[in-house]
């Protein structure tokens, strides 16, 4: 699609809302600041300047989905409607994927021009969602970048109350980590092959005794960028070890999967502080999968990299979490020493019903398989996803099929009472006639 020009940009964006096919999607507007092109108008021209920002808009066009707008909106400003996203974090990682771009040194002749980008980012999902509105937020969030030199901000509506309550928020999750007010809940992982709970995901809750439950991305949120994101880190990580050292001492030969953040991987200390874990709790390394997401490994920093080869190379499990919603390269994947991949459950829970979401299930199956990675599918729901993903030779299922998180001592006497028979006929049908299943959780 050709580049738009700001009047014919917001013209086709319009249109493209106002789509009956497109009216309940979710959608969002990016706006991208190219500053550091003003210096070059007058040393070039405005025609010359004009001709690199056409060229940049065009890369930007290629790397999105071919149904995405991309437009010159500024004089050295560039925006890209994003339509149809199956999660609003897929906008956070298109902007990634743009910053990565456009991060790169830009070809000028026989030098190389660094462009500085910053990304405003804007969500609009419902009918009064206007192209307007989405711009002049993503417009906020892009002068709230440049104010705090960030690379990508997100609107908020009342950015000054929201600074508040994360402010006190973080105060409060400071001594909810102090005096141990959070916990963890467990959700089973079962293993086609073995007809066995092999493992468990550890999932971090925190109850605030005013606002409630606060929901885990909120609570990194809170943390990330911060001290306490160590803090919290180790907390979570002692706690997940302590408490699946108590289960398989009950007789659950099951490990454990812990995620880490992209704060986490950056930490110096991580690799000492996951040492020092795993020599209090004695858990055998390999029953330990530390879980990444695409967003905190898609970061080129050289780091991060050489802090998950320590990681295997001490023996644990990596995988990255939520595969298949990203924009991170087949090339950084290659570079990963990864194990699993998690297919997110905005495919598994609708791959019956969407044929495009079976192929792309089947597809991240095949892929997997082809590297030596072990595939596992969250957000089994029903015994038809689960017939399915047995065809498709998926690995491992998780989802409330299987079991939903929950505390210790309800993990433990839920996998110590409870059976898998009815697994048993949609395992024959797919193939898997010779697993046994009664007695299946019964593994001491």
């Amino acid at each position: 699609m050709p580049i738009l020009s700001y009047p014919n940009f917001l013209q086709t964006a319009e249109r493209k809302l106002s789509d009956s096919g497109n009216a309940c999607g979710n959608h969002a507007v990016l706006t991208i600041n190219l500053g550091r092109l003003a210096e070059l108008d007058g040393i070039l021209g405005y025609a010359a300047v004009d001709q690199i920002i056409q060229t940049i808009a065009t890369q930007l066009a290629d790397a999105l989905n071919p149904e995405d707008l991309t437009g010159i909106t500024g004089r050295h400003q560039v925006s890209c409607l994003l339509v149809n996203l199956l999660a609003h974090a897929h906008a956070v990682l298109a902007a990634h994927k743009i910053t990565r771009i456009l991060n790169a040194p830009f070809p000028l002749g026989r030098q190389n021009i660094l462009l500085n980008p910053c990304i405003g980012v804007a969500y609009g999902c419902d009918k009064n969602s206007t192209i307007d509105l989405m711009m002049r937020n993503a417009s906020l969030a892009m002068q709230q970048a440049l104010q705090e030199k960030e690379l990508i901000k997100l609107f908020v509506e009342n950015p000054e109350d929201a600074y508040l309550t994360q402010l006190h928020l973080w105060s409060d999750l400071n001594e909810a980590i102090e005096t141990s007010a959070l916990h963890l809940q467990f959700q089973p992982q079962f293993s086609v092959a073995s007809g066995k709970i092999e493992s468990t995901e550890a999932l971090l809750r925190w109850t605030h005794p005013q606002h409630g439950p606060i929901r885990p991305d909120k609570l990194i949120q809170v943390a990330e960028g911060s001290i306490l994101m160590p803090k919290l880190t180790q907390w979570v990580l002692h706690t997940a070890l302590r408490e699946c050292s108590t289960y398989r001492k009950a007789g659950i030969d099951a490990g454990v999967s812990i995620n880490f953040s992209a704060d986490d991987l950056r930490e110096p200390d991580i690799i000492d502080l996951t040492a020092q874990a795993l020599n209090i709790w004695n858990i055998p390394s390999d029953r330990i999968t530390v879980e990444v997401t695409e967003t905190a490994v898609m970061e080129t920093n050289r780091n991060i990299l050489d802090t998950l080869t320590h990681l295997k190379d001490m023996g644990l499990k990596l995988s990255m979490d939520d595969f298949g919603t990203g924009y991170s390269s087949m090339s950084r994947m290659l570079e990963l020493p990864l194990d699993e991949v998690k297919i997110d459950m905005i495919f598994v829970r609708q791959m019956t019903t969407h044929p495009k979401h079976e192929r792309i299930v089947d597809s991240i199956i095949n892929l997997a398989h082809q590297l030596n990675l072990t595939v596992v599918a969250e957000g089994v729901e029903d015994i038809d996803t689960f017939r399915r993903l047995t065809e498709l030779g998926c690995d491992v299922i998780q989802g409330y099929l299987i079991g939903k998180p929950m505390p210790l001592t309800d993990f433990i006497k839920t996998v110590s009472q409870q059976s898998f028979e009815f697994l048993q006929p949609a395992l024959s049908e797919a193939g898997n006639s010779d697993q046994s299943i009664p007695g299946i959780m019964n593994s001491r």
